[in-house]
């Protein structure tokens, strides 16, 4: 698991380290006078709507034990609903519905498992040598995550568009929408402007 997920990899401190880095931005550009951008993402229904190919593609892709693989597949195959109106059935009995997207929560697994669907976002963020570098020749913190809560940061407008741009890529490709009306977009500029948009 990526160390820029803090939902759920083992020895994670929960908001605390997303809190702590967060501050510890805030007091570089500051004190040094840099420009700094960042963005807020969220995903619409993110539990809801991750792709059941994309679920059973990304355990492949990390190499989990064939047999695990096969279980929870076969699992997802069993995904079913009825509708129901007032107690009543509208469907009968033997007319379920496939569920073919979405990962319940509260499920022991599901937190890792959707966290680790997003886990190649974060390698082609850190990939993309854009961030915020907090002092010379040290690393870059390009994104932070909290489950499906994503933070980015960049030096400038331009490297944060091409974040934003490789986040919308991956999105799309993974056909997760994200939800718009909960992003934004903050630019601090060394002269002290201030942009701030949703």
């Amino acid at each position: 698991m990526s160390r820029a997920q803090n939902g759920s990899r083992g020895g994670g401190r929960g908001t605390k380290e997303p809190l702590l880095i967060d501050a510890v931005i805030g007091k570089v550009f500051k004190r040094n006078r840099r420009n700094l951008s960042a963005a807020w993402i969220d995903y619409k229904k993110a539990f809801e709507s991750v792709p059941h190919t994309w679920l059973k593609r990304v355990l492949e892709l990390y190499k989990v034990d064939c047999t695990v693989r096969d279980f929870l597949g076969q699992c997802m195959e069993q995904w079913s609903t009825i509708l129901c109106h007032l107690g009543e059935r509208m469907t009968a009995a033997e007319n379920h519905i496939r569920i073919r997207r979405g990962i319940f929560q509260g499920y022991c697994l599901s937190s890792i498992w959707f966290c680790l669907s997003l886990n190649p976002l974060s390698t082609l963020l850190e990939g993309s040598g854009s961030g915020f570098q907090l002092r010379r020749g040290g690393t870059k913190v390009t994104h932070l995550f909290y489950m499906d809560d994503l933070k980015l940061f960049a030096s400038s407008r331009s490297h944060l568009m091409e974040l934003l741009n490789i986040t919308c890529d991956f999105s799309y490709s993974i056909r997760m929408r994200l939800g718009t009306d909960k992003c934004a977009v903050l630019h601090v500029e060394r002269e002290g402007l201030l942009t701030l948009r949703a």
